[in-house]
């Protein structure tokens, strides 16, 4: 393949002046740069991208470490990222962890021996111990969390308000006259999920005096054991009439279960998950949901992170808010 020297030799400029063109220099001029690229897409140039970052001690790559890239809310955070690099100029690399510190370790290391520009990253369900991003902070490389941010001090999040999201969830149910409410919550050593807890306790605490009543049950894991202690939940109380799950993937298998007791969602229960999951919509009857916003937050999480790789700023928390969406596991039936 072509290298630099033979673009300067047919362009007639120097090896320095393709060099700031690939570095994006605003020294080169855009007649000189548009002249540059054009030879280099001729010849099917490519510059090494890492190799240059090991070379110079600078990146222009941005790290981001998901919990799962299959997962569709994370899917869509990556989504909401890339239309901000997109034109940045800078280049993207996805690991993800499985929800295992260890994995997440390997991939801060690995961050840091590529000499990445930034990070973008929501910590895993095991994370407890930061010193591998206290490394990253150390290193003065900028780093932005999303929807998970590790309990430090002076951080840069973007992050949903998932105890209001609770409480919404949870108040539309009562407000659509359930009044025998049940959690099913997600896995406690998980912030988000202990937000969501405390938004459902509260909003049913508020209207206790109004005769509702209301359990949690909290999950530990996402197998066959989950599932066999919600039905025994639901047999021991026949009288649940509403519930809110902490997630769209397990609201689907809630749903599942109360088929299988000859349950009617909406008629008899009522059903209301979190994420917005576009699968949401394709099962009968279609989930209600809380939307989390997440294509927004990984635009937020890029722009906030660019901007921190161009200028020094203070760190920022952008809370965004959550919205219902009202399908017809939730609707009131006419009688």
């Amino acid at each position: 393949m072509a290298g630099i020297k033979e673009i300067a030799k047919i362009t007639g400029v120097s090896l320095a002046t393709v060099s700031r063109v690939f570095n994006q220099s605003p020294l080169v001029s855009e007649k000189t740069r548009e002249r540059v690229l054009k030879v280099a897409r001729d010849l099917d140039y490519r510059p090494n991208v890492m190799a240059a970052a090991l070379r110079s001690g600078k990146s222009k790559i941005i790290g981001v470490i998901v919990p799962e890239v299959n997962n569709l809310f994370f899917s869509g955070i990556i989504n909401g990222i890339e239309r901000i690099v997109s034109d940045s100029g800078f280049h993207i690399i996805i690991s993800q962890t499985h929800e295992q510190q260890d994995k997440e370790n390997t991939a801060l290391n690995s961050f840091l021996e590529l000499n990445v520009g930034g990070v973008l990253m929501s910590i895993s369900k095991e994370t407890e111990d930061y010193t591998n991003i206290q490394k990253i902070i150390e290193a003065e490389i900028p780093i932005v969390f999303f929807d998970r941010p590790p309990k430090l001090k002076e951080v840069d999040s973007v992050v949903l308000d998932d105890h209001l999201g609770g409480y919404i969830a949870t108040e539309h149910l009562i407000k659509n006259n359930c009044t025998q409410l049940l959690h099913v919550a997600g896995n406690q050593q998980v912030g988000i999920f202990r937000d969501r807890k405390d938004g459902f306790l509260a909003a049913a605490e508020k209207h206790g005096t109004s005769g509702i009543s209301h359990m949690v049950a909290e999950l530990k894991t996402t197998g066959n054991q989950d599932l066999q202690r919600l039905d025994a939940i639901f047999k021991a109380n026949p009288n649940i009439d509403g519930i809110f799950v902490y997630g769209d993937e397990m609201a689907i298998q809630v749903l599942q279960q109360l088929k299988n007791r000859n349950l009617k969602v909406p008629e008899q229960v009522k059903l209301i998950g979190f994420g917005n999951a576009n699968y949401s919509t394709l099962i009968q009857p279609q989930i209600s949901s809380i939307d989390q916003e997440n294509v927004m937050m990984g635009e937020l999480a890029a722009t906030i992170l660019l901007k921190k790789l161009k200028e020094e700023v203070k760190p920022t928390t952008k809370v965004l808010s959550p919205k219902l969406v009202q399908r017809a596991s939730s609707k009131v039936v006419s009688t």
